[in-house]
């Protein structure tokens, strides 16, 4: 017999559930991130470090307010992670930046990242 959908997705969205736990306390413990602050720095550094604001609000999920609220976070960080700059064709686009110091502590917990998903998803 096969199992229900339903019952998959639950199955699926208690691994999720706890994977997102685990990465959540390395991530404060190892570099006083967030599991969404380290999507964001992830995310711009698959596009080439470089994103326009509302692109990276789609791939992060994240409502304005709570984007907004992101960024503020990592851009108030010492040092910066990020770096935020105003669209010179679009005055009201705005640019976010990944800095050499958000590569770094991206870099830096890599390695623990890839070692959690690789026990629920390998």
């Amino acid at each position: 017999m096969e199992t229900p959908l339903i019952s998959q997705w639950l199955d699926y969205a208690k691994k999720q559930s706890i994977v997102e736990k685990k990465l959540e306390e390395m991530l404060k413990k190892n570099s006083q991130l967030t599991t969404s602050e380290y999507y964001a720095l992830y995310q711009l550094k698959q596009n080439g470090c470089h994103m326009r604001l509302n692109d990276l609000g789609s791939y992060l999920c994240l409502s304005q307010s709570a984007l907004s609220r992101l960024i503020k976070r990592l851009e108030d960080r010492n040092p910066s992670v990020i770096e935020r700059k105003n669209c010179s064709d679009d005055k009201r686009g705005v640019y976010v930046d990944l800095t050499n110091e958000g590569a770094r502590l991206l870099a830096a917990v890599e390695h623990e990242v890839d070692t959690i998903l690789k026990e629920y998803f390998i």
